[in-house]
């Protein structure tokens, strides 16, 4: 891949870092540069923009923090894939449904299935006594067979036995329920955080450990207000971002 002949301008005051992060950064939005290209090393493009090293150094590591290049040890750095927009979060559908709605086919692997004991705090947020039975699930979802989140759901069985036997491995959970259960999805309370991938993140989603998580969690609820799940999921920080869209209630009844 070569970068088309765009010039650094030294006469402005415009850092030449900057510039060069801005070529590069319209030529990725335009398409001149597609996912998978590979960025010519530092000493290449040294040379043709006139520049030290350590100015190409810091433009493409400004891109790398921005998720439009990404680096791999010992073959060189690329024009990363599109980040996947998350925007369930401000719509009361599935990750599986949002995904579906984007023209994607998600994947999923099953890794647990399993009936529980609740503990106190799982409990607590499924409004039934501890000790009670819970069906735990843990999943990986897959898009263009990548790994892109872990959903780990605990679901209270005496509202969905039947859920044990439903081969969830390529339908949406919720949707199982609604049809084999008569459970609804009716509201949600959600936190979202920033988080770090561990061990285990690390190997199910093939990031390395340290790496950026969307760590969410979410209590799903009837329309007669029954806690129907408890599910944490943790989304490669790498691979996506959260849309939520804000609006001023109060301004739209002006």
């Amino acid at each position: 891949m070569e970068l088309n002949d765009n010039k650094l301008d030294k006469d402005t005051p415009v850092p030449l870092y900057y510039q060069l992060k801005n070529i590069i950064k319209e030529q990725i939005e335009n398409g001149y540069l597609k996912p998978g290209d590979t960025v010519p090393p530092e000493r290449i493009l040294a040379e043709s923009y006139e520049v030290s090293r350590p100015t190409i150094r810091k433009a493409l590591s400004e891109l790398v923090n921005e998720g439009l290049l990404n680096r791999e040890k010992g073959k060189g750095t690329f024009v990363s894939e599109p980040n996947f927009e998350f925007s369930f979060v401000q719509k009361l559908m599935t990750f599986y449904d949002d995904m579906v709605t984007k023209g994607f086919e998600p994947k999923t692997r099953v890794i647990t299935k399993k009936l529980k004991e609740a503990n106190e705090d799982l409990a607590g947020k499924l409004s039934i006594s501890a000790g009670n039975k819970i069906i735990f699930i843990k999943r990986v979802r897959f898009i263009k067979g990548e790994p892109i989140v872990i959903v780990n759901n605990h679901l209270p069985y005496h509202l969905c036995q039947e859920i044990m036997s439903t081969n969830l491995s390529d339908k949406s959970l919720y949707n199982s329920m609604a049809e084999k259960c008569n459970l609804v999805n009716y509201r949600a309370e959600m936190i979202i955080r920033p988080a770090v991938a561990n061990h285990f993140d690390s190997k199910l989603l093939g990031i390395d450990t340290g790496e950026p998580i969307h760590h969410i969690k979410t209590i799903s609820y009837t329309e007669d207000n029954i806690p129907m799940d408890y599910f944490e999921s943790r989304f490669r920080g790498d691979r996506g971002e959260i849309k939520v869209n804000l609006c001023d209630r109060e301004a739209e009844n002006r």
